[in-house]
């Protein structure tokens, strides 16, 4: 029995529940729907060192206090920042979380901002910096062609000159701006019911400001491509495709054929290239829904000699699994994704993560019996469909390694859709040394 159930509080903070009694403590996630993409270009970075300085301390008392108070109760407390939110999220016992809601309050409603806690968490921040590591770059590389002069393409942790150019004025207006009660959800999973975190929830949040809504911005999605111009002896091809605005259903379907395509170790990918050909170490698709929008990769790496062929297999492996599926790959997919539905019942973390998800996502709770029902039915037809419309879709490459091992882009196009490579026309692609 799965017990879920929202509350909008006067001030517009959406509070969700999943009531789990056989547990003997809560998950909770004070989660702001405020990440980078919400950021001018000239801020970057503001919305996760703001997050570092909340830990700080608040108008009444240093952060070492608070962390203290919390660590007495036996609870974890720690936060994360990415592209569309801000969450802070805790572990306690049940009978503690009157204690806990109030001091995650204290502390992103009331942060000190203190100018040498600033300058100490720039320095630390910096430190975080990966300075060119490659899952960052193909990342950046990647939105700065999907979504150009977009502020999606911008890494969550700023920039070395943004950063250092944000000021006291500036955070406080942030801060404002995001942390507000119509930004803001609040998820609670474990040993407490509905109406007993209400309680708690508004006697602990119910001063904060209600605001404005920061939604999502109007992102455009731009089909681009980049070479990384690397020197090595191993080279990489992501291709990305964006499936925003289809309807559920599609969607759903769209996950499905990428669990089958490359989701799992035993995944079409993996079998071609590693297993059969010995070509790779790993490969990949995966799905990703940022700020709304939602895209299907795909990503594939080995030596840079043998690119080209290791391109024209991933590709015949896309194709194939859009075009010639069969029902016991499809019942090991719904087995898959039934195994992974229910054992995520048994961690807090997962349920009050996946709660947050949702009304980011959908601004409601979805039914857990009609989504079981949803993939459960999900036909054969209904995958090929989904995975011959990614391949119609106009994708974002990005490759590393060196400019002559690589194979081209407009090949890759033609492969991708089944053409003559003439009849495709090439695009303005992107070289970029990197040293």
């Amino acid at each position: 029995m799965i017990d879920r159930r929202h509350t909008t509080l006067p001030n517009g903070i959406d509070l969700v529940t999943d009531t789990a009694p056989h547990f003997q403590g809560v998950a909770i996630a004070v989660s702001f729907r405020v990440g980078s993409v919400h950021e001018p270009d000239d801020k970057s970075g503001i919305s996760h060192l703001l997050e570092h300085l909340v830990f700080r301390g608040s108008e009444d008392r240093p952060g070492a206090d608070i962390q203290a108070a919390f660590g007495q109760l036996g609870g974890y407390l720690n936060a994360r920042t990415q592209e569309d939110e801000t969450t802070f999220e805790a572990i306690t016992l049940a009978d503690d979380l009157d204690a806990a809601l109030g001091l995650l309050a204290e502390m992103v409603s009331r942060p000190a901002l203190a100018d040498d806690d600033i300058e100490m968490e720039k320095q630390i921040i910096e430190q975080e910096n990966c300075r060119g590591c490659y899952q960052c770059s193909m990342r950046d590389a990647f939105f700065d062609q999907a979504y150009p002069e977009q502020s999606i393409r911008n890494p969550v942790i700023g920039y070395e000159d943004t950063l250092q150019s944000i000021t006291r004025d500036d955070l406080l207006a942030f801060h404002a701006q995001a942390y507000v009660g119509r930004n803001l959800t609040i998820a609670i999973a474990g040993n407490i019911t509905h109406e007993a975190a209400l309680d708690l929830v508004a006697k602990a949040f119910g001063d904060l400001p209600a605001g404005k809504a920061a939604g999502y911005p109007a992102l455009r999605y731009n089909p681009g491509e980049l070479l990384l111009a690397v020197n090595g002896e191993q080279g990489r091809l992501r291709i990305g495709f964006s499936t925003t605005g289809w309807d559920v259903a599609s969607g759903r379907a769209a996950g499905f054929y990428q669990d089958i395509l490359g989701g799992h170790a035993m995944s079409r990918l993996m079998i071609e290239l590693r297993e059969k050909r010995g070509l790779v170490y790993g490969a990949w698709a995966d799905t990703q829904e940022i700020a709304r929008q939602s895209l299907v990769m795909v990503e594939v790496a080995g030596e840079t000699r043998k690119m080209d062929e290791i391109s024209r297999v991933a590709i015949q492996t896309m194709r194939d699994t859009a075009y010639a599926l069969d029902e016991g790959e499809l019942a090991l997919a719904k087995r898959r994704a039934h195994a992974g539905l229910l054992m995520s019942l048994d961690n807090l973390t997962a349920r009050v993560s996946e709660m947050t998800y949702q009304m980011a996502q959908f601004g409601r709770l979805s039914d857990w019996t009609e989504r079981r029902a949803a993939y459960q039915a999900m036909t054969l037809e209904d995958v090929q469909a989904a995975g011959q419309r990614i391949l119609a879709t106009d994708p974002v490459m990005v490759a590393s390694g060196p400019v002559r091992n690589m194979p081209k882009f407009v090949d890759l196009r033609a492969a991708i859709c089944g053409a003559d490579a003439k009849s495709v026309v090439p695009r303005e692609g992107g070289l970029r040394l990197v040293h």
